[in-house]
């Protein structure tokens, strides 16, 4: 077996029976292959929904499969992406998906992410316990020392989900994004792992990470 594909991340809290996350599989490719805009955003599409959304060629089950191909490829210490397909553990419903991405993690002790939600999940807290489980993921079980994320400053609901978690914005700058590929202010923003604000009510289990798993990543 692949050894990422052994890896599961539970966490659950009060509000939340439990949510599972897995490296994606070839059927969990296809499962959110060609996602829409709408899928993520719903009628109103925000100035800072995701640009590979509305390029030619980019959103397709073809070039999805691709990217996560090559994601997996290439895994290596130096350079590696863990990409999470998140399900609802008791009905197995797709919420979303998730990515831990690291560059020479074994200096740098330091995971970046990058998430969305399904639209009908969004407002439920769904979000925020994803990235619980991955921060909490990276810190505990990885020793990592740091994690960080980035949004489009527009993007309140981001924003909030990191502000729940103890980031802080470290630098600014711009990108594009949203149906006109249009300039927007694009945020980074850090906790380092004494910072982390972990609920008391927080659960998180992981199984699945084996030395041959570790070896690959640090």
């Amino acid at each position: 077996m692949w050894p990422p594909f052994g890896l599961r991340i539970y966490a659950s809290d009060t509000t939340h029976p439990g949510i599972e996350l897995r490296v994606m599989r070839d059927e969990d490719i296809a499962a959110i292959a060609g996602v829409a805009a709408e899928d993520i955003y719903g009628a109103d599409i925000p100035d800072y929904a995701f640009p590979w959304l509305f390029k030619p060629g980019m959103n397709t089950p073809a070039a999805a499969a691709q990217f996560r191909w090559t994601n997996r490829a290439q895994l290596r210490p130096e350079k590696w992406s863990l990409d999470f397909i998140v399900r609802e553990v008791h009905s197995g419903e797709i919420l979303g998906t998730i990515d831990a991405r690291a560059q020479d993690f074994a200096m740098a002790r330091e995971i970046a992410t990058g998430s969305w939600v399904f639209h009908r999940f969004q407002g439920q807290g769904v979000g925020t316990l994803i990235r619980h489980a991955v921060v909490a993921f990276g810190l505990d079980y990885l020793g990592a020392q740091a994690m960080t994320t980035s949004w489009v400053a527009q993007n309140e609901a981001s924003a909030r989900v990191s502000q729940k978690l103890g980031y802080q914005v470290v630098s600014e700058g711009e990108e594009k994004a949203g149906p006109q590929n249009s300039s927007q202010r694009h945020v980074i923003a850090r906790v380092a792992a004494p910072n982390y604000k972990r609920p008391d009510d927080l659960h998180v289990e992981v199984s699945g990470l084996s030395q041959q798993l570790l070896g690959m990543l640090r």
